[in-house]
């Protein structure tokens, strides 16, 4: 698997006001950053590490990076705070917005990526995760979330582009069987719609397994967590073989059944 890889900038390039914002979160001066690789943000995703001893991870971003990524960390932002305490995500500690910079600070979370090509009980363990961040999901703790079949309709309705503009090289059991196939795509549409929080980029590099195979998801700090951080999210648990828990956080996060 080839991980997901942006350009960063670092803790030092914050802008003065949103590092003391951070550090007023954390509770004291932030003494050491590392900053965090993979992820497609180019906006700052370090782990810190305070004068008080506390440790954070830290997510910022302003238009000056990208124009999407703020609104995603502002849903995050959003998705995250309101999470249950059993939920296995990172905790949420706060948050800094002032309608340019936005900056979210999440407990920090020791770990590592899953194997890849996967192994059967780290991917167990996972599996068993997301179906405890499912659980703590539903209802869905955020209101006014999108339905995951908003955020995948496009994709569903790919049948009937293809239905209404056949290419000339379409293969001829796909050319046979296109209207069963945009049948299924609108049946699997409408099944998505529901009340359970769910994350739509659950992949190896956005978990970490800790040190007592706990599994936790998120985005940028690649935690045991699996949640949906944009707008279509699945957050879902998963106790781990030793019985750790896994946690799921993210920017894009919808409801499903």
């Amino acid at each position: 698997m080839v991980a997901a890889t942006g350009a960063r900038i670092g803790w030092d390039e914050l802008p003065a006001v949103v590092r003391q914002a951070v550090e007023e979160i954390v509770g004291a001066t932030v003494i050491a950053a590392e900053s965090q690789h993979g992820g497609f943000s180019p906006g700052v995703a370090a782990r810190l590490r305070a004068e008080n001893g506390r440790r954070a991870f830290v997510k910022a971003v302003s238009p000056d990076q990208n124009d999407e990524s703020p609104g995603l960390h502002r849903r995050e932002a959003r998705v995250s705070a309101a999470l249950p305490p059993e939920a296995p995500a990172p905790r949420f500690l706060g948050s800094y917005d002032d309608g340019h910079w936005i900056a979210l600070v999440l407990e920090d979370v020791e770990g590592r990526h899953p194997q890849t090509p996967w192994i059967r009980d780290e991917l167990e363990a996972v599996l068993r995760t997301l179906d405890g961040l499912a659980r703590a999901g539903t209802p869905c703790p955020v209101p006014d979330l999108p339905q995951a079949s908003a955020a995948l309709a496009d994709d569903f309705r790919g049948w009937d582009r293809v239905a209404a503009n056949p290419p000339a090289d379409l293969d001829p059991w796909v050319a046979a069987n296109l209207d069963w196939l945009r049948e299924q795509s609108r049946r699997g549409l409408a099944a998505m719609d529901g009340v359970t929080l769910v994350h739509f980029d659950i992949r190896a590099d956005n978990l970490l397994l800790d040190e007592h195979r706990r599994r936790h998801g998120e985005d940028e700090r690649r935690r045991a967590q699996v949640p949906g951080r944009r707008p279509l999210r699945v957050y879902r648990n998963r106790e781990s073989a030793e019985g750790g828990s896994a946690a799921t956080t993210g920017h894009s996060a919808h409801c499903a059944p």
